[in-house]
């Protein structure tokens, strides 16, 4: 195979503001190429196939199994994974999935044997918890500057998709209704949002050992354009992960304001003689035995940020959802060179038991142990900038 087709399933949100501009430039050609698109409502499909230069429109995913694509990106509502992951290895499809990657660990053990037993290459997004800058923290704790860590928070709020301004559109690509991301299964903020939280901060520690938390709903009802929207998913989570040997973290997902002391995803860490901070473009490194950089004081430092992002070059860097586009060319590379993945289906299967099982301790009151682990691994800067 001399470069990889992508079939791309789902040309809502994520699609329309990242992934289909960045696998409609040219210059992924050595490598990949739009061979189609799909999606269910009438006429999206056609049309992204129109504004993005793809080859082929399907409005049924069985249709687009059986054209002429090698790999499938799934970029639907997280509901719908497990299904159509299944059904995209069975047709002998490499994937890509955005996260999450099912709902639950048992379709994830599902979807990585059968991938396994194929021989096809699963990447599960998200691979931001891969990226440099989670590399330099893990490398800060595990030196000791910080001491012994004590604990984390980390978590992200978001105040509701139905306020997106991409959505105030009436054509058939911006028009795009956002309920189900208030409805069971696959819906809710943790599934959504706080899985970039839970990939980072177990990219630093590792694997958990044990949940527990509490978990609601705020509002029961949400209001798109002149639609109701019912909501039956918990939209307030708020979990406390045990990493072992006395390490915790406070981890949250709320359909809620957030603000400039909470941004999305960036974690603090307290030690027993120090703490990080970490807020977008750069890290703050507080303590008694840090050691500052020239021109500051000893026991502070602040260190930027390394901001590349594995296949994300030229255009590539003004473009939305860079992360995801990473994770995708991910996916193309292994499939082109016989690598393993590092945005792996065990990383994703392991975050999604802790979501999975941290709504179970918030519904019985009852701490719960996880089963599952991953292989730690570090992405290497290929073509990048």
């Amino acid at each position: 195979m001399s470069i990889v087709r992508i079939g791309l399933a789902g040309c809502g949100s994520v699609s329309q503001r990242g992934l289909l501009p960045h696998l409609a430039q040219e210059d992924i050609h050595p490598w990949a190429k739009l061979a189609a698109v799909m999606d269910v409502v009438p006429g999206r499909a056609e049309a992204s196939k129109e504004k993005f230069n793809a080859e082929m429109a399907f409005e049924d995913y069985d249709d687009l199994l059986a054209s002429d694509i090698d790999a499938v990106v799934l970029a639907s509502p997280i509901g719908l994974h497990y299904e159509q992951a299944m059904k995209a290895i069975e047709a002998g499809k490499h994937l890509h999935i955005n996260k999450t990657m099912t709902t639950t660990k048992a379709e994830a053990d599902e979807v990585i044997a059968a991938a396994k037993k194929k021989g096809l290459v699963v990447v599960a997004s998200p691979g931001n918890g891969l990226h440099p800058s989670n590399t330099r923290i893990r490398e800060i704790v595990q030196s000791g500057e910080l001491g012994h860590i004590y604990y984390s928070q980390i978590g992200t709020s978001g105040g509701g998709h139905e306020f997106e301004q991409f959505r105030s559109g009436n054509d058939v690509l911006s028009n795009v209704n956002p309920t189900w991301y208030y409805k069971r299964p696959g819906g809710g903020p943790m599934y959504d949002m706080a899985v970039y939280a839970l990939h980072r901060i177990t990219a630093i520690f590792g694997s958990v050992k044990r949940v527990t938390g509490m978990s609601g709903i705020g509002l029961k009802q949400r209001n798109f354009k002149d639609e109701v929207i019912d909501v039956d998913m918990d939209d307030n989570t708020h979990l406390l992960l045990d990493f072992g040997d006395g390490l915790f973290c406070e981890l949250y997902g709320s359909n809620s304001a957030s603000g400039p002391t909470r941004p999305f995803a960036q974690p603090f860490i307290s030690g027993s003689i120090g703490s990080l901070t970490a807020n977008r473009g750069e890290l703050d490194v507080w303590g008694r035995d840090v050691i500052g950089k020239p021109g500051t004081e000893s026991g502070h430092r602040v260190e930027q940020v390394d901001p590349r992002i594995p296949w994300v070059f030229g255009v590539h860097k003004e473009l939305p959802e860079r992360h995801v586009y990473a994770d995708i060319m991910h996916m193309v590379d292994c499939v082109l060179t016989g690598k393993k993945p590092v945005v792996s289906g065990e990383h994703a299967r392991h975050v999604i038991e802790i979501i999975e099982l941290g709504y179970l301790a918030a519904e019985t009151g009852q701490t719960q142990t996880l089963t599952s682990s991953f292989e730690m691994q570090d992405w290497e800067l290929v073509h990048c900038e």
